[in-house]
């Protein structure tokens, strides 16, 4: 798609609001013109536009529903203005609509240049260029005039180009959500380009040397209101305070207003810059994960013997970025998962690099604890970051949370260690009883008369590998934590776990509903007779008390798995 220029966005919006002649020669002018209809007006009695009513197409711009009514967006500069067309169309020359506007706003208009064409309008304070596709802006294009410059959403990288002949009035600079990021960029934010700077709006850009950009705006002697928030400096954990006691006359930071005691709290900051750090630290806490369900009732069904003993733990990983040079690695993560979506090595923890940003990760976890119905973590971990931008990249793309199930077999110290482990699957049947029998016959006595002491002491005996299950994974969202916000906190949902149990249940329930349905189709009366007798009465009974059960646990209604995780800033 070709550019367009400022100009070129101006003239379709002056032609909207019926100037389609512009520029135009005074009594060129006609009321029908002005309106600009397409369509005929139903309360016009004549077509003649000499003969319209000025009453009537007054109301057509101001009632609802018609079709020259104003857009909402639109400024009342441009409502009187077409007024004007209506009742003194000859006021319309191309001097009146130079000297007419103090304010023009040309949003989301996919400019791509600022041209001279603006120097035409000599009385402009106001200029909005808003969710365009500028790359530049030359300031010698700009009216002298100028008090505000709105320029946010744009694809500004460089402000070179602004400061070559700037308003010499500009009282508010709005350069929010732009690819400001280069430190030498800052170096045109001074009194020397812009001596009237009242309010400036950095906020959601690349800057990251906070010491040297606060020590150019510190020339700004008539600045009162800075945004910075969403830019990687805020991350510092002094960035508030060294801010605000660098700039003393600032009044609002990052739309807080700066009140007496934060002034003086943060008294004489500003000449400990040797000490202060320009690294963030970020802490991460795992609290209360519940609605795990119960491993231990399906491993009473699973093992009658004695052993193995079968014990679960639960951890929480969570992939944290790290800054690729740094010498420490997290702990070391499991060797294998099962049905998982992060990558793991085989022996400690490299870098992950993810396929849609330039920032690495590595996993963490929380130290492995035994199931209840609330596990409480307390899991507490420093992260120290030093590459700003591409923590914020990292905070903008979330934080993968998964939760990890290990389930260890346990055996006596003087078991056979060549002995095949026997497999607690149901489906394995009575091979894997028969095995348990003779590896249980074969301990003795000496087994049976210690059982309850070895597994009060589980450190004593003998342990398999965990065997690890993936339970859940999220992505918890971090993007509050660069819009300033100090800190965030989840609750992480990994839906709803079903046990071996309960799937097992489920597959059965209908093999055999159908089974009982076929058995009854073939008794035919002679099975409604037999069921009358006292003893197929009673089974009759319990029968239907197991189905009452049944349905009472069907009735409550089980509880998602969830996590409560906490991200947090240094301030």
């Amino acid at each position: 798609m070709t550019g367009t220029t400022v100009s070129g966005a101006l003239t379709r919006q002056l032609k909207s609001l019926g100037l389609k002649s512009f520029p135009c020669a005074p009594g060129s002018w006609n009321k029908s013109s002005a309106l600009n209809r397409t369509t005929p007006c139903s309360d016009c009695e004549s077509s003649d536009p000499e003969e319209e009513n000025e009453d009537n197409l007054k109301d057509l711009l101001n009632q609802h529903g018609s079709p020259w009514e104003l857009d909402g967006r639109c400024s009342a500069e441009a409502q009187h203005i077409r007024e004007l067309a209506v009742t003194r169309p000859e006021l319309i020359t191309e001097q009146f609509i130079y000297s007419y506007f103090r304010s023009l706003r040309v949003v989301d208009q996919e400019v791509t240049e600022v041209d001279d064409g603006l120097l035409k309008f000599h009385n402009l304070e106001e200029l909005i260029l808003s969710a365009n596709k500028l790359q530049t802006v030359c300031s010698s294009n700009l009216p002298q005039t100028l008090k505000v410059l709105e320029l946010c959403s744009n694809h500004i990288s460089s402000l070179k180009d602004l400061t070559v002949n700037p308003p010499p009035g500009l009282q508010h600079l709005g350069l929010a959500y732009n690819k400001i990021q280069v430190s030498l960029e800052s170096k045109y934010l001074t009194a020397d380009f812009w001596p009237a700077l009242v309010s400036l709006d950095l906020s959601f850009n690349d800057l990251t040397d906070l010491f040297d950009l606060i020590s150019r705006l510190c020339t700004l002697n008539k600045l009162r209101i800075l945004l910075l928030q969403g830019n990687p400096l805020t991350f510092i954990p002094t960035y508030r305070g060294y801010t605000i006691d660098s700039i003393k006359k600032l009044c609002v930071l990052d739309d807080i207003s700066i009140l007496p005691d934060e002034k003086h709290k943060y008294d004489g900051l500003c000449n400990q810059k040797e000490s202060l750090t320009n690294k963030a630290k970020l802490f991460v806490h795992i609290g209360k994960v519940q609605g795990i369900p119960n491993p231990n009732i399906v491993t009473e069904q699973h093992n009658a013997s004695e052993y193995p003993i079968i014990t679960f733990n639960y951890r929480i990983y969570y992939e944290f970025m790290e800054d690729q040079d740094r010498g420490e690695l997290p702990e070391t993560q499991p060797e294998r998962y099962q049905n998982q979506q992060l990558t793991t090595p085989e022996e400690g923890v490299t870098l992950l690099n993810s396929p849609t940003s330039h920032f690495h990760t590595g996993l963490c976890k929380s130290d492995g604890l035994p199931w209840s119905d609330v596990i409480d973590y307390e899991y507490t971990k420093e992260h120290t970051i030093t590459d700003l931008v591409l923590l914020k990249s990292f905070l903008l793309s979330g934080m993968t949370v998964t939760l990890i199930e290990e389930k260890i077999l346990s055996w006596p110290p003087d078991a056979d260690q060549g002995a095949a482990i026997p497999k607690l699957d149901k489906k394995a049947g009575g091979k894997d009883k028969e095995k348990e029998k003779v590896r249980s016959s074969s301990r003795g006595s000496k087994a049976g008369s210690k059982s309850k002491k070895k597994k009060e002491n589980l450190d004593d005996l003998r342990h398999d590998p965990p065997v690890v299950r993936t339970l859940g994974s999220v992505v918890m969202p971090l993007g509050s934590l660069v819009s300033g916000e100090s800190q965030t906190y989840h609750v992480c949902n990994f839906g709803i776990l079903i046990t071996d149990t309960e799937q097992h249940c489920n597959d059965k329930a209908p093999h055999d509903g159908k089974k009982h349905k076929e058995q009854k189709l073939k008794s035919g009366p002679e099975s409604t007779e037999a069921h009358k007798t006292p003893r197929s009465s009673a089974k009759e009974k319990h029968k239907d008390s197991t189905i009452k059960a049944t349905e009472d646990e069907l009735q409550s209604a089980p509880i998602p798995v969830t996590a409560e995780i906490t991200v947090s800033f240094l301030h």
